[in-house]
């Protein structure tokens, strides 16, 4: 079994992944959201999403190696990590989501936890296995990006399969798209979208999963400034799934939601 150190990742881009995904995740679901199901206080919540708004503020430095990655900044996060995990600890969130009565296969896969703690309808009465998938297939692989700003406001986006997270970018078999909702936002926003299906994103469409994606074009959540005030730095707020063109009701299951610094 994973042990506490390992489900919650020390390292500053696993970490990151973790917490973004996890936010994101707790707060889905109607009218019972995933941290009702599994058992976390509203003061869990808010923690939770506490430890995530003090991380956006110097991920982007992390990110911009040039004029803010520094020693003192490298320690600040990862004192950001170090107190998320004893929180989670003290608070044993981890363990009240392993005892979740419905827990399911996405649960495990948002919480690095092993997938034999899931108990799913598949699990209890298995489908047969079909030779190919085709037309009639919904699949449940989530696409787990790799998102890397490269300037200009052009962030370079790499889709894995959420098992594979690794080798090259590709999509399923019988998939010939990648969807994805976008929108930009500056740095330090509240009530940043946490569902694909907020109005402030647009949704696009890709035939490739390696690409290059301009963000210039996402900019009408940004607020007005003040004469003279100095703009704060930007993000972007993504979701994908994977998708069908010519049968869109079986597209794949949307993922949670990722942010990237914008350069």
């Amino acid at each position: 079994m994973a042990s506490k150190t390992t489900i919650i990742p020390r390292d500053i881009k696993g970490f990151n992944n973790y917490i973004v995904r996890t936010c994101a995740y707790l707060v889905l679901g109607a009218p019972i959201t995933n941290a009702v199901r599994f058992n976390w206080t509203a003061s869990n919540l808010s923690a939770w999403q506490a430890f995530l708004a003090q991380w956006n503020q110097l991920y982007a430095q992390y990110i911009n190696k040039k004029s803010g990655y520094t020693t003192d900044t490298r320690n600040s996060r990862l004192g950001i990590i170090a107190s998320a995990i004893l929180y989670a600890e003290t608070n044993k969130l981890i363990e009240l989501v392993k005892a979740t009565v419905s827990l399911n296969q996405t649960d495990c896969s948002m919480f690095n936890l092993p997938a034999k703690l899931a108990v799913t309808p598949s699990s209890l009465h298995p489908i047969p296995k079909t030779k190919a998938p085709d037309k009639t297939v919904i699949t449940e692989e989530l696409v787990y990006p790799e998102i890397i700003p490269i300037g200009g406001g052009i962030l370079h986006i790499k889709a894995y399969l959420e098992k594979k997270q690794s080798g090259r970018p590709h999509k399923p078999g019988g998939f010939d798209l990648l969807e994805y909702a976008v929108a930009v936002f500056y740095l330090g926003t509240t009530g940043l979208p946490a569902t694909p299906g907020d109005t402030r994103l647009s949704i696009e469409h890709s035939s490739k999963s390696n690409f290059k994606l301009t963000t210039t074009t996402y900019t009408s959540n940004l607020t007005t400034l003040a004469a003279g005030a100095i703009a704060p730095s930007k993000i972007a707020i993504l979701f994908f799934r994977w998708a069908k063109s010519k049968h869109p009701t079986l597209d794949g299951p949307w993922s949670v939601g990722f942010s990237s610094p914008i350069l």
